[in-house]
């Protein structure tokens, strides 16, 4: 049996016809078949202010000096020098001048003292710190003395140079109590004079 060729094209076609117009009639909805969106207001915005830090007690606070009186203006001077024209014949009453009042002796303040230096773990005992450093640094500069500079090249004289630079901070790091700075370039020295070493 033979179906006509007429056929055989028009069913595929009617199938592909019917199964998109169901996809669209799907996708196509009233506005009134789907749910409203209901979207929350966004919440409010409170900022909590930091807690102020408490301040620290005060053992004692210096006594002031007595206030003295400031020196008088020029305008005050020029009056107080000019006697008063006395236009009564009578000799006018006056008042003794009140001497003025004598300062009490101030009292010495003690020498400020300096401000405490910070220490980190590392360097709380700077004298253990500084041997620590200076060992780094010796031990640097020990493998740099077994290197020929001459028979480097280029970059590894550098490296030399750079490894000299670094013992030279760590010296004056040393020198000015900062031994966090100085352990750091001693070690780079160290590194860099192992490299050179090829060990």
């Amino acid at each position: 049996m033979m179906v006509p060729r007429k056929l055989l094209l028009v069913i595929p076609l009617a199938a592909a016809l019917l199964s998109g117009a169901c996809a669209s009639a799907s996708a196509k909805g009233k506005p009134s078949d789907k749910p409203a969106l209901n979207v929350p207001p966004p919440p409010p915005r409170i900022i909590e202010p930091a807690p102020e830090p408490m301040p620290e007690p005060v053992s004692e606070l210096p006594t002031a000096p007595a206030t003295t009186t400031p020196p008088a203006s020029r305008s005050n001077r020029s009056r107080e020098s000019k006697p008063a024209a006395n236009t009564d014949s009578k000799p006018a009453e006056q008042k003794p001048a009140e001497p003025p009042p004598t300062d009490p002796a101030p009292v010495a303040q003690p020498p400020a003292q300096p401000p405490a230096q910070l220490r980190t773990p590392q360097t709380a005992d700077a004298e253990n710190a500084s041997k620590a450093v200076r060992a780094t640094v010796q031990n640097a500069n020990s493998l740099l003395s077994n290197i020929d500079y001459r028979q480097l090249s280029k970059l590894r004289q550098k490296a030399y140079n750079d490894a000299k630079q670094f013992i030279l901070q760590a010296e004056d790091a040393i020198k000015q109590g900062n031994f966090v700075f100085a352990q750091g370039m001693a070690t780079k020295a160290e590194t860099l004079a192992r490299e050179l070493a090829g060990r």
